[in-house]
């Protein structure tokens, strides 16, 4: 073997060598600071929920957080924190409370400063209808508010208010409110606006193991407690006097529809037809984690005016099947079927008969 050919041999073990016997790379510290965040931000979530979650004392936090964070940990990827908080509340059965990316957060606080570009009105509330329907009897829905921001919260209780404003000039003989559609969001723009029929005073309650705050409507504005959530740029008051009205719920009838289904609870002359609501009554709150998601978590439960508490689903009066096709719309026709047949006027009427 000559000389050069074994030098050359040489040097390539001596390549292998150093190839096998580096030292282990160190850890990518990127990855474990943003793993570090993502443990602090489940912590932010943990101490919230500890804190105010209406169920709380049946809950073993300390085993749950200890498995959340291992499968936070476990996942070897920093973005699984949201993904474990759903985890979290699917471990306690819980189906109202989730937690909103900034993303999504951004939109449903309509946060200029945090959003590409204006958000769409449409993506942030719902359609309104209203009318005179057959015999004089006034329609109105009330839509799904997917938003906090105040000014557009007050649009919506105005359009509401100017909109019963102009059927109630119609003198109908009956009020049919259409929730079928109300997914939820944020009720006080719904109570506020909806107001002049809900009438003055106490609608419901918030409901906890500590306290029992009232919802109530008064001069335009929704309450809770003392506090004004919501207020139309002029309270409105009906003119045609008190007339029966007809709650109109369904399966998408979810969250805060439901409380304004609520809030009719109990109300003299009030009729629910249609079908079961979603069964989310319980109150949320919302919480901003630092990194700008929002936890929305249910803090209490829901009571009627009377301070029945609700548990699951609000049954109607008088059940319709939802229509499978076609434009017959059952629950409507019964109610103004129903409205129909009441004298003009009247205000002790009989509840109508269940099939």
């Amino acid at each position: 073997m000559s000389m050069r050919y074994l030098l050359l041999v040489i040097l390539l073990l001596n390549s292998f060598c150093c190839l096998y016997c580096q030292p282990a790379v160190p850890p990518d510290s990127n990855f474990s600071s943003c793993l570090q965040k993502a443990n602090s931000l489940l912590d932010e979530a943990f101490l919230f929920m500890q804190k105010n979650y209406y169920r709380k004392n049946e809950v073993q936090w300390d085993s749950l957080q200890q498995a959340a964070r291992q499968r936070l940990n476990s996942s070897g990827n920093c973005n699984e924190t949201y993904d474990v908080i759903s985890w979290c509340f699917r471990e306690l059965n819980e189906v109202h409370s989730f937690i909103m990316p900034p993303s999504k957060a951004a939109i449903y606080t309509n946060d200029a400063t945090k959003l590409a570009q204006p958000v769409a009105l449409s993506a942030l509330v719902g359609e309104i209808k209203a009318g005179m329907v057959d015999e004089g009897i006034a329609y109105l829905s009330v839509p799904w508010v997917s938003t906090t921001d105040s000014l557009l919260c007050i649009r919506v209780a105005d359009s509401l208010q100017q909109l019963i404003a102009r059927l109630d000039a119609g003198r109908p003989r009956g009020w049919i409110i259409d929730l079928r559609k109300n997914t939820g969001g944020n009720c006080w723009p719904m109570l506020a606006g909806i107001g002049p029929l809900l009438g003055e005073g106490v609608c419901g309650y918030f409901i906890s193991s500590r306290e029992k705050i009232p919802i109530s409507y008064g001069d335009g504005a929704a309450r809770q407690g003392k506090h004004v959530r919501c207020q139309a740029s002029t309270g409105y008051t009906l003119q045609s006097g008190k007339r029966p009205i007809i709650v109109l719920t369904g399966k998408k009838t979810v969250s805060s529809g439901e409380i304004v289904a609520l809030a009719f609870k109990g109300r003299e002359d009030v009729y629910f037809y249609g079908e079961p609501t979603a069964g989310y009554t319980t109150a949320n709150a919302s919480y901003t984690l630092s990194d700008n998601s929002m936890l929305v978590l249910s803090v209490c439960r829901e009571a009627d005016r009377n301070g029945v508490i609700c548990t699951g689903s609000i049954v109607p009066d008088e059940s319709f099947s939802a229509p499978n096709s076609g434009s017959h719309d059952p629950a409507l026709a019964g109610a103004i079927m129903w409205l129909a047949s009441q004298p003009t006027g009247s205000l002790k009427l009989a509840a109508p008969a269940v099939n």
